[in-house]
């Protein structure tokens, strides 16, 4: 499985600030999120997914605000400024070692990365999905009333941890928690501050100065922020371009990272290479053995039961063993581990915890290469060599490929050489293990 990468920290004025660094440049690019833990998204596949794509051309830096993720909490007596954040910023650029950064901000984080810009040398400033300024004025007419936006502080306030919030921002996917990112990344009562704190900030005096070649990105049928907020801000801003790409989300991540960071990387690169999102990663497969005729035997009713409950407990070996469920497929699993050792024990464990339903369960665990297609599927030749040799094996039996021997080296995990055999699909002889209990 790819990991997120290593979280470190910056600090400033006793405050710690969680950051991470992908990819190996040379291009740099620092990610400004504004409010939305980064640190939580390197974990969600649909999120993760841009990042790596970014990564794929620069040496991508991400972080997140205090107040959100793993960075230290809001303190609610000193709300901090924009300048705090900006300051924070430039802790974050300081401590990762970030020499000439680009800086891509998307939410509140626009305008910390474009206050950012307006002070400091910079090669390149993206903006997306951002404003200047939220509230209407006299001479800001596309703003919001104070009536709507004290709405949705309270919507912050009251509903922050229901998934709600997160979805209300982003059309809803079903291979996602939005109610489990809510609740990792901050409190209701500090998401009410952080919205209090964006509502208030406004940068339209600073947008004339900034120099630096800028590009403007807004998704053109976004309901939340509207294209005029990314359109005052890309006239106000000297030479800069806006580009207005097909969707609706404000946080464009969740289903539009593509055609996003299509407009980054030809911004900042001149060109738009293939991206192919190969991890190296460990299958494991599973499967209950004569299930077909179990359930025939018990009719619907009963099946269904015995399905859910085996469903059950082997999620919960799954989890306890640091797997990665890709799908459930209706008599077993597809999972994806760290590790073939972690895989094995996991598939023992999964079928000791079943052993008194009545039900028989084999596996097949091999490491290599594939193609993440979402959280709902993988694809590769690692994938089917799993399947075939969870396919090969008894009850009882986890079969290997010598891959996964290879990188079992002291795990206590031990192999018991079951001679070479072909594989359906898989050109060749393979030599196959079982590993033992």
């Amino acid at each position: 499985m790819l990991a997120a990468p290593i979280i470190e920290f910056a600090q400033r004025d006793g405050t710690h600030l969680a950051y991470q660094s992908a990819g190996d440049g040379p291009l740099e690019i620092v990610y400004v999120a504004g409010s939305f833990a980064t640190t939580l998204a390197w974990e969600e596949p649909a999120y993760s997914k841009g990042f790596r794509r970014l990564a794929s051309f620069s040496r991508l830096v991400t972080y997140d605000q205090r107040g959100m993720g793993y960075s230290d909490p809001l303190n609610q007596s000193a709300v901090p400024t924009l300048d705090d954040l900006v300051a924070d910023l430039a802790a974050v650029i300081e401590a990762a070692g970030v020499k000439a950064p680009v800086l891509f901000g998307t939410h509140n984080g626009g305008a910390v990365a474009a206050a950012y810009a307006a002070s400091h040398p910079v090669p390149r400033l993206i903006l997306c999905n951002t404003w200047a300024r939220l509230s209407v004025a006299d001479d800001y007419r596309i703003g919001y009333r104070d009536q709507i936006l004290d709405e949705l502080e309270e919507r912050y306030r009251s509903e922050w941890g229901q998934g709600r919030i997160v979805d209300w921002f982003a059309t809803p996917r079903v291979d996602m928690s939005p109610r489990r990112f809510e609740m990792a990344s901050t409190s209701p009562n500090q998401a009410a501050t952080l919205f209090r704190m964006n509502r208030d900030y406004d940068i339209r005096h600073l947008l004339p100065s900034i120099t630096t070649p800028t590009l403007v990105i807004h998704l053109k049928d976004n309901p939340n922020v509207p294209p005029s907020f990314g359109k005052y801000v890309a006239e106000s801003i000297p030479g800069a371009q806006l580009v207005l790409v097909p969707g609706k989300d404000q946080i464009f991540l969740r289903n539009y990272a593509f055609p996003v960071i299509d407009e980054v990387e030809r911004f900042v690169t001149g060109n738009l290479t293939l991206f192919v999102d190969r991890i190296t990663t460990t299958m494991l497969f599973t499967d209950i053995v004569d299930s077909t005729p179990l359930a025939a035997t018990l009719r619907d009713q009963a099946w269904s039961g015995l399905i859910d409950e085996h469903n059950d407990r082997v999620r919960r070996q799954i989890h306890a063993h640091g797997g990665d469920e890709v799908k459930c497929t209706g008599d077993g699993f597809l999972v994806m581990f760290d590790d073939p050792a972690a895989a094995i024990r996991c598939a023992r464990a999964a079928m000791e915890s079943v052993g008194d339903l009545g039900l028989g369960l084999r596996a097949g665990v091999h490491p290599g290469e594939v193609t993440r297609m979402g959280k709902s599927d993988v694809s590769g030749l690692a994938v089917h060599f799993a399947q075939r040799l969870c396919g090969m094996a008894g009850e009882g039996q986890v079969l290997t490929s010598a891959a996964a021997v290879e990188q079992c080296d002291d795990t206590g995990v031990s192999f018991t050489d079951q001679g070479s055999a072909t594989l359906k699909g898989i050109p060749g002889e393979w030599q196959i293990f079982e590993a033992d209990a």
